[in-house]
């Protein structure tokens, strides 16, 4: 075998290390409650989604449930499973065009989960009622979203839901406990929306 030849095949396995590490955080999925796993009969079962098209990609990731934040591996998962029961979630929707892209909005809202359902947060029904230009800047502002729940027995159903949100990241919240640790974050009621803003003091 060449010198060249190995050096290729090195390369590939290399690129494909790095391919494989990163997709892993994609993969996992953020328990959003206590102690040990349970069966996916007893929990509820959110996603978002990812889509890939010719030089743009559009997502949207699970960063909080009920100001529970997911661990560093789980950051970028598409999947949450958590207990049946009234939740809030917050998601961070992305959007990537010709190698540059992030986080343009991060929304949160309040629904009712059954155990064994499926809900999926639907690609591109994010929807604001503030104009492209007005939701620049520090103030929340509402919107929707789409859900499909799909039930154990495969009946699906959508719904469109209200949410919160803020331009260009950062972190929603009820309390200051459902911010990052940090002895100068504070959670900010907004008035006129269900969530504040996680700011410094």
């Amino acid at each position: 075998m060449n010198r060249a030849h190995s050096n290729r095949t090195n390369v590939v396995r290399v690129l494909l290390v790095l391919l494989i590490a990163a997709l892993s955080p994609a993969c996992s999925t953020f328990v959003a409650y206590p102690g040990a796993s349970l069966p996916d009969e007893q929990v509820a079962t959110v996603k978002c989604y990812s889509r890939y098209y010719f030089i743009y990609m559009a997502g949207c990731h699970i960063t909080a449930v009920d100001g529970r934040r997911p661990g560093l591996s789980q950051i970028m998962s598409l999947t949450s499973k958590l207990l049946p029961g009234h939740h809030w979630l917050e998601f961070g929707a992305e959007q990537y065009f010709g190698g540059g892209g992030g986080v343009t909005d991060v929304c949160a809202f309040d629904f009712d989960f059954e155990p064994n359902h499926e809900y999926q947060i639907q690609a591109h029904s994010l929807e604001f009622d503030v104009g492209w230009m007005a939701k620049h800047g520090p103030a929340l502002y509402t919107g929707s979203v789409i859900i499909e729940v799909t039930s154990p027995t495969g009946e699906i159903q959508t719904q469109r839901v209200k949410t919160t949100c803020s331009f260009g990241g950062g972190s929603l919240c009820r309390q200051t406990s459902d911010c990052v640790p940090h002895p100068d974050i504070i959670c900010v009621p907004q008035e006129g929306h269900a969530f504040g803003k996680c700011s410094f003091k």
